[in-house]
């Protein structure tokens, strides 16, 4: 099994641009994350450049349905390299995605890029040789974090060079464990791994394919990539790319092509006016068709995108512009991202925030509070801020209003159920466990009980027998369910008593399901969305099907809801969750 070929030229190159993905989030609510522009440039180029000066011929994009694909990037092709896309249906996993591309891959080794990784000049000779010396069915590079010790994720390295584990946790979770080596994004593969990916559902490669590898004793070995690169993980990262590609980073310089230098370190476009008065402190890149007018103030490292008028007094301090925005007298822009064909009010003072239109509330709670970005500004509401207070007022309040009504009315059914509970089977009347809440707070989540009173002892015997695929266990006939239980979870009466967890503020009628934290580790990216809002009794998830769904509608459901919470949206999710109930769909 492990018997690979060795001394192969790697030619082919994957990247993964597909997914659910929302820790850059609201940067990449017009475009996909491969897009986003960097010095000006689409983050893809980078990459693309990179793979052709390392010598790969043919480069696979695997993207989703809902990104469009540029007209630039269609025809793609030059003698040195060709670009192919593969539009993905339904969000398969980092891993599954490769399985869906093995004709592609053919039986060749093979490199894997994440959409979100800045790279720029990498040396992929040493760890495909690294690769192959080793014997690897997959080569993880690595890279030294010396940003911060607060990192979420963690690659554990053996003195041999084989990876331990990852250790990818929430920011809610408690660790001592020494944070050194991270994922860099790039992966070199040995075709043998397309053996042990599933052809069907859902798989990921750190969380899911790489210990399924280890398990067959493959080689899982970890290199340190040399070269320029970041991963791009957050807005914060982001502006730190921007940063280290504009000043000087090893011995690496930017020199910005098609730009003329017009002082020192500030490269600028075609057809750029930048008036005399102006003060520009270089490193600054300038796009094409720019004007910078009187008294005008632009501190580096910053880039300003194509077609940006810069009135008169503007300051602009270490900020990044995207393309066609027009900065109003007096205004004042530091430490921010403006979106493209943003139109500043004058004398605006915009500070550690993002600047788009059309945000909801959803965007704004996508951002982590530990960045240097404190939150969003949406031009086409200007009272955006207080819509979305607004919003998590009016919808605590029906939370409240409801459960109590709920509660109130329900409460002589709670008593029959309960004391039929004590009749149908020995133990305790609700069940009682620890869930998730916001922010990866734990609280005790409270259901009629439902199975035996050693459920969780017996479930390590039936777990062979799981029906669905993700993180939950279900069998059609789970010899657990008692006889009541059966009915409570038809009906869905088991889930009354969480009223009392939403009148407590722990739950929220709607919202993602509550999971324990190990039920998450599938996805990192899905954990770190649903855990953004109040979890709910009910979601989009279940009045899609319930059990029935499969798990990667489970993770597209939970994203869209947390990017677009409305009261319309609650509302709506209620209304359709009784007809679900009396229908008794994908209840078991």
């Amino acid at each position: 099994m492990n018997d690979f070929p060795a001394n192969l030229r790697v030619k082919k190159a994957v990247i993964l641009a597909g997914g659910q993905k929302t820790k850059l989030s609201p940067l990449d609510k017009y475009r996909p994350t491969w897009m986003l522009p960097v010095i000006n440039r689409p983050l893809i180029e980078f990459t693309i450049d990179s793979l052709r000066n390392n010598g790969i011929e043919e480069v696979m994009i695997a993207t989703s349905k809902n990104n469009e694909i540029p007209d630039k990037l269609k025809g793609y092709n030059s003698p040195d390299i060709k670009i192919h896309f593969h539009i993905e249906d339904e969000p398969r996993g980092t891993a599954g995605a490769i399985k869906d591309l093995e004709g592609f891959i053919g039986g060749e080794t093979f490199v894997v890029i994440n959409d979100s990784t800045f790279i720029e000049d990498i040396n992929l000779s040493k760890a495909v040789e690294f690769h192959h010396k080793m014997r690897s069915a997959v080569t993880v590079g690595i890279y030294k974090d010396t940003i911060s010790n607060k990192t979420l994720e963690h690659v554990e390295v053996a003195p041999d060079s084989k990876i331990r584990s990852f250790h990818i946790i929430h920011s809610s979770m408690d660790t001592k464990l020494p944070w050194t080596w991270r994922s860099s994004g790039m992966y070199i593969f040995d075709p043998v791994v397309l053996r042990f990916i599933n052809k069907n559902g859902y798989m990921d490669i750190k969380e899911q394919l790489i210990p399924a590898l280890q398990k067959e004793s493959l080689n899982v070995s970890a290199f340190e990539i040399e070269g320029i690169y970041q991963c791009i993980n957050s807005a914060n990262d982001y502006i730190r790319v921007q940063r280290a590609v504009l000043t000087e980073n090893g011995n690496h310089t930017f020199y910005p092509e098609n730009m003329e230098e017009v002082a020192e370190r500030v490269w600028a476009g075609k057809n750029v006016t930048i008036s005399p008065k102006a003060y520009v402190l270089g490193p600054v890149v300038i796009g094409d068709g720019c004007t910078i007018k009187d008294w005008a103030q632009i501190i580096g490292p910053a880039v300003i995108g194509n077609g940006c008028q810069i009135s008169q007094g503007v300051l602009i301090r270490e900020s990044i512009l995207w393309d066609g925005i027009s900065l109003s007298g007096g205004t004042k822009i530091e430490h921010s991202i403006i979106g493209e064909g943003s139109t500043i009010p004058n004398n605006s003072y915009i500070k550690n925030m993002i600047v788009l239109n059309g945000l909801s509330v959803g965007d704004a709670n996508l951002i982590p509070s530990d960045y240097s970005i404190k939150g969003t500004i949406d031009l086409s509401d200007a009272i955006s801020a207080t819509r979305q207070k607004t919003y998590k007022i009016v919808k605590r309040m029906m939370d409240i209003a409801l459960s109590t009504i709920g509660t109130v009315l329900l409460s002589p059914l709670f008593l029959i159920i309960a004391a039929a509970i004590k009749i149908d089977s020995p133990g305790p009347a609700c069940f009682k466990q620890k869930r998730c809440g916001k922010n990866g707070r734990l609280f005790k989540m409270i259901k009629f009980r439902t199975m035996v009173a050693n459920a969780e002892v017996l479930h390590k015997e039936l777990i062979s027998l799981n029906e669905i695929d993700g993180p939950m266990f279900k069998i059609t006939n789970d010899p657990r369910v008692t006889r009541l239980g059966r009915i409570l979870r038809k009906t869905s009466f088991d889930e009354l008593p969480q009223l009392l967890n939403v009148l407590k503020g722990e739950m929220s009628l709607v919202g993602p399901r509550p999971l324990i934290m190990d039920e998450m580790q599938f996805s990192p990216s899905w954990r770190d969305t649903r855990l953004k809002v109040l979890p709910g009794i009910t979601g989009l998830w279940q009045i899609q099907g319930r059990s029935d769904a499969s798990f990667h509608d489970w993770i597209r459901y939970d994203v869209f809801y947390v990017k677009n919470q409305s009261l319309w949206l609650d509302i709506k999710i209620l209304f359709n969750t009784i007809k679900i109930v009396l229908k008794k769909v994908g209840a078991y």
